[in-house]
């Protein structure tokens, strides 16, 4: 099995592509700082084209900031903000013979010295990118300055760093370049098919070796005249958590080597499914029976999505916190949902007399004796305000 990269699980995935867009808009920047009197201004903008990169391959640039001369000594750098998730930074200080050490601590103590000056070595890594072809792209990198005798963040200084690049694909892939299944329950896997071609213009391409990091997913190759079709699918197991974030790695004939990447995301629901999660809480007079209009929020949404049962619910039991029944408590309804026949709304109104909070469940069932059940957590407060 594939060992994945770190940065599939991270906010830097293939599903957030956070570039900015090339058309004049300025990029996300992170909040403003207010400057106080006496701060100097930031520096002017350095900028760097990176140019048309093929998808798979990385650039590197180093962004040269002399920060004594631009600010003067004890100015150090806290730390950077990136707004391109296929990028990431590293600050190194170059002193004039060349040699260079890494900042790894981001602290006073790391100003920059007489004779050196702050590197912001910047990696553009494409394979982070969807496999599609790209419009010139515009990103920044915002590099925070701040004087060691400073306490005030208010008095920092940000330093603008920008590039721009483009991305050539040299595969297509339809419909889409990320495999979402959507959301998907344990007793319904989900398929889906994308095709596979060459997108450089007369040269064709053989794609092989499809493989995953998952082993709940399945892939196939099935070449065809002028493409190939790439079926994948997703089988969850009861248990698995709450969301699928994978991936998918088909080969090409390309020199240099060149791999196809492509994220596949699902969100986990168990077969038996309660939205917006499994409780219904209420305020009400405790003392006597709740109004009916008073108890028209008081629902959540059910739903079974095993196909291979018959829909429906039934009310089995009605529990407190003592395991004692407490049917007599609650009026249960069950609305079916319109267009969805395998969901229904679960209404609860309060028809006891009590002075004391209630705390216990409701459970549903597909079949009262032997389920499967679905318990849902009650809680009545007791609340005598009109």
């Amino acid at each position: 099995m594939l060992t994945p990269p770190r940065w599939l699980f991270g906010c830097c995935s293939l599903l957030v592509v956070a570039c900015g867009s090339g058309d004049g808009a300025p990029p996300a920047q992170p909040p403003a700082q207010r400057r106080q009197e006496g701060t100097p201004k930031p520096p002017p903008t350095l900028v760097h084209d990176f140019g048309t990169i093929r998808h798979g391959e990385s650039r590197q640039h180093d962004f040269v900031l002399d920060v004594r001369a631009a600010l003067g000594p004890g100015w150090y750098s806290p730390g950077t903000h990136v707004d391109c998730s296929c990028a990431r930074t590293e600050l190194w200080m170059r002193a004039k013979d060349g040699s260079e050490r890494p900042v790894e601590v981001y602290s006073p103590n790391n100003a920059p010295k007489e004779g050196e000056v702050l590197v912001v070595r910047t990696t553009l890594d494409t394979i982070k990118r969807e496999p599609v072809d790209t419009k010139v792209l515009e990103s920044r990198v915002v590099v925070v300055l701040q004087h060691s005798e400073a306490r005030d963040p208010n008095q920092r200084v940000p330093w603008q760093l920008q590039f721009r690049f483009q991305v050539d694909s040299p595969v297509r892939v339809r419909p889409v370049s990320i495999i979402d299944f959507g959301r998907v329950a344990p007793s319904q896997p989900a398929e889906q098919t994308l095709t596979l071609s060459s997108d450089l213009g007369g040269r064709t391409l053989t794609f092989r070796n499809a493989r995953v990091d998952d082993e709940r997913l399945q892939v196939a190759l099935e070449p065809s005249e002028g493409f190939t079709l790439l079926r994948v699918r997703f089988a969850p197991r009861v248990g698995d958590g709450d969301s699928l974030r994978a991936l998918v790695q088909v080969d090409t004939d390309l020199d240099p080597p060149y791999h196809v990447h492509l994220a596949a995301t699902a969100t986990l629901v168990p077969d038996l499914e309660v939205i917006p999660f499994a409780k219904i809480s209420l305020r009400a007079d405790l003392r006597q029976a709740q109004p009916t209009e008073r108890a028209s929020s008081q629902y959540v949404l059910v739903t079974d999505h095993d196909t291979s049962r018959v829909p429906g619910f039934v009310v089995a039991k009605i529990l407190d916190d003592n395991g004692q029944d407490a049917s007599r408590q609650f009026e249960v309804t069950l609305e079916p949902v319109a267009d969805e026949p395998r969901s229904c709304r679960v209404h609860v109104r309060w028809t006891g007399a009590s002075t004391t909070e209630f705390r216990g469940k409701l459970v549903l069932a597909k079949d009262p004796t032997n389920g499967p059940f679905l318990p849902i957590e009650l809680v009545a407060l007791h609340d005598t305000r009109p």
